[in-house]
C-alpha cells in the first residue's frame, strides 16, 4: 500500500479498519468496525506508524464510539527529524 495519501482522502488499511486523512486540515482518524480483531488493529497501527502517524496521547483524548457502533480513534502526524536531541 502506498504512503501517499491525497488531502481528504478515506482508505480501508485493514479489513474493518478506515483511514481518514486530511494534510491540510491536520484532520486524522481511524475507524474501527465493532467486530475488528484485535490483531487486526495492531496491524493497522504498524501500518499507521509506517505512514507517520500514532494514535493522540490520552490526555488529549480518547477513543469514541459512533452512532452506528464503529469507534473513531484521533491521530496525529509523527515528524521524525534526523539528528533531533
Amino acid at each position: 500500500m502506498s504512503a501517499t495519501v491525497s488531502r481528504g482522502d478515506t482508505l480501508r488499511v485493514a479489513e474493518g479498519v478506515a483511514l481518514y486523512v486530511n494534510d491540510e486540515e491536520w484532520e486524522y482518524h481511524m475507524t474501527l468496525d465493532p467486530d475488528v480483531r484485535p490483531n487486526t488493529v495492531r496491524s493497522a497501527l504498524d501500518t499507521l506508524e509506517a505512514m507517520g502517524l500514532k494514535p493522540i496521547d490520552e490526555d488529549e483524548g480518547e477513543p469514541f464510539f459512533l452512532d452506528d457502533g464503529r469507534i473513531r480513534m484521533e491521530l496525529a502526524r509523527v515528524d521524525h527529524f534526523e539528528g533531533a536531541a
